[in-house]
């Protein structure tokens, strides 16, 4: 399908370009939201108790600064030292599936 078609295709439907991305947007941004809301109290408990095991080798300043830095990502998704991979908590939440629902949407156009 060329870019013509999928222009007068998104044209009939209602939906234009810029239509569709800010409500991929919005949807990302919902999903992310979410996420964090979920994720924030297991992150802060990771660093409370980061804290705890580190109180007699450092100064509670510095242990707090060094577990906050440390777990600043809890919970995001990436690469582990060893070269696997880690996937993202709490991807699977109705608000992430529905964004990625609309996000292959928007590619089968």
């Amino acid at each position: 399908m060329n870019r013509i078609s999928i222009f007068v295709l998104l044209l009939s439907s209602g939906i234009t370009l810029p239509a569709a991305a800010n409500n991929l947007q919005q949807l990302e941004r919902q999903c992310e939201q979410a996420r964090q809301r979920l994720i924030a109290p297991l992150r802060q408990e990771a660093i409370d108790q980061c804290i705890v095991d580190r109180q007699g080798s450092r100064s509670s300043r510095d242990a707090r600064e060094h577990c906050e830095r440390f777990y600043q990502d809890f919970g995001n998704g990436g690469t582990t030292q060893s070269g696997g991979f880690r996937q993202r908590m709490f991807h699977e939440i109705p608000e992430c599936l529905e964004y990625y629902e609309a996000q292959r949407n928007s590619r089968s156009r």
